[in-house]
This record gives structure tokens, sequence and C-alpha cells, in this order.
């Protein structure tokens, strides 16, 4: 700890005399208050935020710069009403509105990132997009399946890559080159990136590799005390009588501590590449190709408590191929028309070793993702502006699994399924429109609505003759209305009401499936979940205010939820394929989906920032998130009010925030900010939530936890946490930028809730940017 503190002190030293040298050289400048529409796209067309009905956020290049993070999640950390978990390195999955995995909608360049493989679960697949080629993330809270189709329950998240240069005053080429570097302390990060970007008047590109490896993370002081059940808490003390590991026992004790978290080392690697032509003043085509490679992610959660010897999602794989073609007619009754067509591929296998098990286990799943999609703009209505189009998407399936005896050496391949079936397909057609109506100079109604066509195709007789072809198609209609009152020029009022759906995926009915509750069975049987958001607040941009406030209310029916095949088939015998399962996987609860619950999710959010006139360029920003869920029907019935784990739902974020001070002097060359994180406690547990090893505890029995008056459980749940950060950046010369960070600055040991490992302690970020 003392070690720690010194290279902090030393660290900070070192970036004040930094800023002190370059402030010194700057010139003063008179302060002046700069106001910039904060345009979107998510909402299907061109909008400034002020003006739109929804919940929606902006994360725009120079702060994703300024965040230097390590992954795409993490940037989405710092969002208002983005709640980032992350289950082991190497991944990170978003919680909007409460709900995450394949409940919240992911987009890359306009193109669909889930599919029919997603888990309800959180899940990976985000990190796959390398932040490090990212123009701008755009957030949007609440239902939106009338814009974004299946699966837009919680929310979507729209992410937008660097373009092309495309100059159209000179014939001369511009050519840009960057090279790109980063270190982390608290994660032994490296990171190297190289780009070139060029243009003139028709044609432009852009291509870009990065590398990027992590070690062991070194969180904060203090210890994980880990139980023989799966279970632990953090510790400031070590307990008497109990010792510390070099990373998870062979032989398991009742008790051990864990000081540094490993083995936790993985790497990726990444490439993009962006080619646009201007056939016209009008027209542009473009070509993109993004690749991204992670060989080997350990899954610590499952390592951490002996639950397995080895567990690796190896590899994570994804390639995306798209092509678009844009025109802006002029003095044309449509004002732009969109055209895309993309193949995306994204792999992802596992190698499992159970312990004490002499058999490895490798199972391999790529999805290979056909997609279409075409899109208009019309506002040759007087007074109204209309969005009308249409999209297509096909998965194909192919999977694999490979066991083998790890003494032996002998190998058994089925080529007919891994975690899903070979062969499996999943496709959704849509067709959707938008229409904004100014009602008057000050009131404006949008309304929308979509009709989604589904099917979903499985041989689930490759797993039990119990079972036959599985081959269903059902169909969903979904809207919304919006409207935005303009009360003062610097103050709209906005209202939002929208429905949402999720199609029963392949995952839901035909996936075997290991999760920390136990194991998923086939579940043909299912309906598409249902829900809908009512939401209302405020807007405000003044030159001494800029923020909003949202208050959201919002319901979710038919819910699929897990149910043990013990309650789903009482007074039946149980399915071949599940008793092979149980065999297979002795002491291992079983499970399968059903439409049985119903819940209400609930909340506030808000997001502000204060100019602060006693000196230029100083301003006070922050957020907060309250978010309370409540389960009103489970397996049918209402929860039991004796046991209070029955009315939550799983993985309630805490509530949460952050508040920061920051110095960014106009025309001058340096920055820097000082921010709090932090969140509550969160002792409102699922039942999921008491046997999750990810969630602190002591057991993952029910029945041996006590709660007290409120329902909240007493010594199990997440810990509150607070973090100090500081970080800043200096323009050292024409062509070179740096970036410093000082996070977690008092070495707090903390986990975020639902995450499966810890946050780093102390944690230095460097990065030099280098443009020429």
């Amino acid at each position: 700890m003392k070690e720690r503190q010194k290279h902090l002190w030393i660290c900070l030293s070192l970036f004040l005399i930094c800023i002190d040298f370059v402030y010194s050289q700057e010139d003063e400048v008179e302060s002046s208050i700069v106001e910039l529409e904060e345009v979107t796209v998510i909402t299907r067309v061109e909008k400034d935020t002020f003006r739109t009905p929804n919940a929606v956020s902006v994360i725009d290049r120079e702060q994703i710069e300024r965040m230097n993070a390590p992954t795409t999640p993490r940037i989405l950390r710092e969002t208002e009403g983005v709640w980032a978990q992350q289950t082991t390195v190497g991944q990170g999955s978003p919680l909007l509105r409460g709900l995450t995995g394949y409940q919240a909608f992911l987009a890359i360049d306009g193109v669909r990132l889930n599919n029919s493989t997603f888990r309800s679960g959180p899940n990976q697949y985000l990190v796959t997009i390398s932040p490090d080629n990212l123009d701008r993330i755009e957030v949007l809270r609440g239902a939106g399946s009338m814009l974004y189709g299946s699966g837009a329950m919680g929310g979507v998240i729209s992410m937008f890559t660097k373009d092309a240069i495309l100059d159209g005053a000179t014939e001369d080429w511009d050519i840009q080159s960057r090279a790109f570097t980063r270190f982390a302390s608290g994660s032994a990060e490296r990171l190297g990136r190289l780009e070139v970007v060029g243009g003139q008047k028709q044609l432009g590109f852009s291509v870009g590799v990065s590398a990027r490896w992590f070690g062991d993370i070194n969180p904060g002081s203090g210890y994980d005390l880990h139980y023989k059940n799966r279970k632990f808490e953090i510790v400031t003390d070590k307990p008497n009588g109990v010792e510390v590991s070099d990373g998870p026992p062979k032989n398991v004790p009742d008790r051990w501590l864990i000081d540094a978290e490993g083995p936790l080392g993985w790497n990726a690697y990444d490439g993009d590449a962006k080619l646009a032509y201007k056939l016209n003043d009008t027209n542009t085509v473009s070509l993109a190709y993004q690749v991204w490679r992670q060989p080997q992610t350990p899954r610590y959660d499952k390592i951490a408590p002996r639950e397995f010897d080895e567990f690796f999602f190896e590899p994570q794989d994804r390639d995306l191929l798209y092509a678009t073609y844009l025109s802006k007619p002029e003095n044309a009754a449509i004002d732009q028309i969109r055209f895309t067509t993309s193949f995306h591929r994204q792999k992802e296998g596992r190698n499992e070793l159970l312990r004490d098990t002499t058999e490895r286990r490798e199972r391999s799943d790529t999805v290979n993702t056909l997609g279409v999609s075409a899109q208009a703009v019309n506002s040759s209505i007087p007074k109204q502006r209309v969005v009308a189009g249409g999209e297509f998407y096909f998965d194909t399936v192919s999977s694999q699994t490979i066991k083998t005896d790890i003494k032996t050496g002998t190998e058994k391949v089925d080529d007919a399924k891994g975690r899903f079936i070979d062969g499996s397909q999943f496709w959704d057609a849509n067709l959707y429109v938008q229409d904004e109506i100014e009602l008057h100079r000050r009131l404006e109604l949008t309304l929308g609505g979509r009709y989604t066509l589904y099917n979903t195709n499985a041989d689930l007789s490759v797993r039990s003759d119990q079972f036959d072809n599985f081959n269903e198609s059902g169909n969903a209609l979904t809207y919304s209305a919006g409207l935005v009152a303009s009360v003062t020029d610097g103050l709209n009022a906005v209202a939002n009401f929208a429905t949402s759906f999720r199609a029963p995926s392949l995952n839901d009915t035909t996936a075997v499936e290991v999760t920390n509750e136990g194991i998923d069975s086939p579940s043909p049987d299912l309906k598409s979940e249902r829900g809908w958001t009512a939401e209302g607040g405020f807007k405000a941009r003044y030159p001494w205010f800029i923020g909003s406030l949202i208050l959201f209310h919002g319901r979710v029916s038919d819910l699929v939820t897990r149910v043990p095949v013990e309650d789903a088939y009482a007074g039946e015998s149980l399915p071949s394929l599940i008793q092979e399962i149980q065999k297979n996987n002795p002491g291992v609860d079983v499970y399968v989906f059903d439409n049985v619950d119903e819940v209400q999710i609930q909340g506030i959010e808000f997001a502000g920032m204060v100019p602060i006139p006693i000196q230029n360029g100083l301003s006070l920003y922050g957020n907060a998130m309250f978010t309370r869920g409540k389960v009103l029907t489970i397996n049918g019935a209402a929860p039991d009010p004796d046991k209070p784990w029955e009315e939550r739902i799983r993985r309630e974020p805490p509530l949460n925030g952050m508040i920061g001070l920051r110095w960014q002097p106009p025309a001058q060359r340096f920055w820097a900010e000082f921010f709090v994180r932090g969140a509550t406690e969160q002792r409102r547990l699922n039942r999921s939530d008491i046997r999750d090893p990810r969630i602190p505890g002591t057991t993952r029995d029910t029945g041996e936890v006590q709660f007290d008056a409120n329902g909240a459980a007493i010594g199990q749940g997440s810990p509150g946490w607070v973090t100090l950060n500081l970080r800043g950046g200096v323009q050292v010369t024409q062509y070179n930028r740096l970036t410093l960070a000082l996070e977690n600055l008092l070495d707090k040991r903390y986990r975020e809730h639902g995450s499966g490992i810890n946050a780093p302690g102390f944690n230095l970020i460097v990065s030099l940017d280098n443009r020429f």
C-alpha cells in the first residue's frame, strides 16, 4: 500500500508540473461559451437531442478520446442511464433500464450486432467493437422496438466508426497518419494502433490495425474471501487462520483469500478498412470491413470459485463486411435514401474442463448473418418529416463439439451440435414508418409503427428423439408516440410512450448452455416477450446549464424465465435429453425457459453540466441513475411476501452516478478534470442473485439468508463504493498529444454489482497520440 501511495504522489506531481509548464507558455484568452447542437441519428433521422422526445445520449469522439478506455463497454460506464457489467476480462455488457443481454439492442454503423444466439444475461459481444476506431456512440434508453425491432426492450446502443475523408474542393490527396499507444498499470494493459486516412475530391479511405495485451488485475487494498460454496466477500483485513492463495487453490479448502486476481491475461487484435467513393454531388457509395480476433479469454467467475479447472472463451472472433449507398437528391420529394447490405460473422468457442474430471469439452458456434436495410426520408409534406424503411436479417449457425480425454488423448467429434444445433436458422423481416408532425411552433408530435415477421428453425431431434424439427413463425406490431413542447427557448418538456418485443431466439428454444444458475436445456414452446415504457421529463439548454431529467415507468410481460425442470415437468417423466444432462452433470441444477413472469421497472435519470464563470473553461458536470424493479407475477402467481427475493428483478442496478470538475480553456493545449464515481450498496437480491458467484455473499441457499424489514438481504449483496479519479491531457507539440489518468486514487477494492471481477485498484493510464 505504501509503495502504491508513493507511485501515486510521484505521478500526481509530474502531472501538475506538466500542466503548469504548458499553461505558462499560453496567452490568456477571453472567456466564451459556445453552444453546439448535439445531433443524433439513433431516432432514424438526424435530429438535435434537445428536440427528441426520447431519452438519448451522445458520446462524441472528443469524449471517447478523453476517457481513454481500454474497451467499448468501459466507455459507457460514464453515460447516464447505463450500468456497465463485466463478467470477466475482455467482456462487458450494458444494462439499460435494468435489462441486458438479448434485451438490449446493439448496432455498429447501422448494422445489427445482435443475433439469435445472444444470451439472456450479460455477454461479451460489445467488446468486439474496437474503441480506437469509434467516432461516436449514441444511446437510446427505453423501449426501442418501433425503431429497431426485436430485442430493443431496455434500449439501443448504436456505434459509428470514423468516416473516410472526402474533400470535395480539391483533386489533391490529403493523407493523415496516426500512431497511438497506451499503458495501464492496474491491468497491465499495453496497446498499440496504427492508422492511415486519406482522401480527395471523389475518393477517400481509412485503414487501421490495433493490438492489445492485458495481464492480471491488481485490485485495491484488501482481499476476496472465497467460500467452498462458490460465494465470496470483499474484506479489508486478513481473517485469522485463512491462507492467501496465489490463484485458485487446487485442493479446495472451506475458505481462502485472493489478493491479486488471476489468471486474467488476454489479448486481442483488430483491423478496419473503409473506402468511400463520391459518384456525384448527391450520391456516395462506401465499402467497409472490420475484423476482431480474441484468441483466448479466461472466465474468472468459473475458475476463481474452483467450479472449473479451466474455462476459456476460445476464440471470440468477429468479421463485418458491408456496403452502403447514400443519396441526397436536390429539389426532390425524397430528402435522403440509404441502402445497406451486410455480411456479419461472429464465432464463439468454449474450452471447459470441469474440476476433478478428465474430459475436456470444446464447443464452437459460428453465426453467419446476411443483412439488407433500406430507408428513405421525406419532408415535402408541410410541417412533417416522414421516415420509412425496411430490414431483413438471416442467421445461419454452424456448431461443433469436441470431447477429449486428457489422459488418453482420445477425441470424440460431434459435428451435429455445439451449444446450438448445426444448421439452425433464424430470420426476421421488418417494415417501419415514423412521422414527425409540427403541431405548433412550440409543439411537435412523433408517431411511429413497425411490423415484424420472424421464423426460427432447428432440428431438435438431433438432441433427442423426443423432439421434432422445430420450425416456428410469429409476428409483432410495435408503435410509439412522443411529444416535445418548448416551454421556453432553453427548456423543453418531453414525453414518450413506446412498446417493445423480443422474439424467442435460438438461445431460448434450442441451446444447451452452462450458466451460473446451472444448465439450460431446450425450451421450444415459448412466446415473444412484450413490454412498454412511458417516460417524461425536461431537457434544458441554457448558457448557465445544460442537462436533462427523465422519469420512466415500464413493464415487461411474458418474460422468459428459468424454471427448474422438476417444477416444469411436475407429475411427468423428464425427457430423455434432460435425464442425460443430469446424468452427465451430477449435482448441477437443470432448467427450462417459460413465459411465466411479469415485471415492472421504473426510475429516474439525470445528467447536467454547469459552466463556472470564476475561471475560463471551468465546468461542473455529473449524472445519476436510480432504478427500481418489481416482479408482479412469478411462475404465473403473485410473489410470496415471505420470500422477499421473489419480488426482486435480477441484477437491479444500485443508485449510481458521478460528479466532476473539468477545466478545458478554449483554444488552449491542455485540459484536466477531477471526478468521483460511485454506487450505493445493493442488497435487493433476486433468487438468482443470491446463487450467483459473481455477487458477494456467504451462501447460495435462499433459505439461509436473513432479510430486514424492507426485504433487503442481511450480509449479502454488493457493498457500496466511491472512487476518486484525475485525468488530463496536453498537446505537447503540433503532432503529439499526451493523456494521463489516475484512477481509484484511494486504492479502493470494489466490484460493480453483477460483475465477475473486481475493478483495478490505483490505476495509472498513460497514452501518447501521434498524428502526422
